[in-house]
């Protein structure tokens, strides 16, 4: 009896350290304990099984599953509540945890002077006309393996006798190596 007491007892070891700790109680079965990563799986499988509650999903996330009548509440205290507001309203960071080198670099940048608006000097209109880059033009006429892909088998023998015949003519003809026999 004595022993058992030991064993049961919270001070002889604790459950933190044993895998426990990132348990999640599932909203729709009390007795469901989720490891956090699995909660959304959880979560799809307990709503089919439990559509007669009448819960709600977070707007801030989706592993917040509530009472249509605590909605309005949870929304107010939702600890990823947070992340959200800062997306939505800007929120920046203040000055002392953006990076040295970066504030250094943003602070030389504004004491220089520089202005965008005025680097205006490249005109798209003054620019030499140019012919487009056609790639199957220019691997026609070089020393370039090319594929033949979405071809019938008929078109691709043929496709493979051409560029055969093209590198012969170019000179980088494929000759197999000879057997061993």
């Amino acid at each position: 009896m004595k022993m058992s007491r030991q064993l049961l007892s919270a001070d002889c070891y604790d459950l933190s350290l044993q895998g426990y700790e990132d348990l999640v109680e599932c909203p729709y079965n009390k007795a469901h304990q989720i490891m956090k990563f699995r909660m959304q799986t959880h979560l799809y499988k307990c709503r089919k099984n439990h559509k007669h509650l009448k819960y709600v999903r977070c707007p801030f996330n989706e592993t917040h599953d509530i009472p249509e009548l605590e909605l309005k509440i949870h929304t107010e205290i939702c600890p990823d509540r947070e992340s959200f507001d800062r997306y939505k309203y800007c929120i920046s960071t203040t000055a002392s945890s953006i990076a040295p080198e970066v504030a250094c670099a943003a602070e030389a940048l504004t004491n220089s002077g520089y202005d965008p608006q005025e680097d205006d000097e490249e005109s798209w209109e003054t620019c030499p006309k140019v012919r487009a880059y056609n790639p199957s033009a220019y691997a026609s006429k070089h020393n370039v393996i090319r594929k033949c892909t979405g071809m019938a088998p008929s078109e691709k023998k043929a496709f493979k006798q051409a560029e055969r015949q093209r590198l012969k003519e170019m000179g980088c003809a494929y000759e197999p190596l000879p057997s061993n026999e």
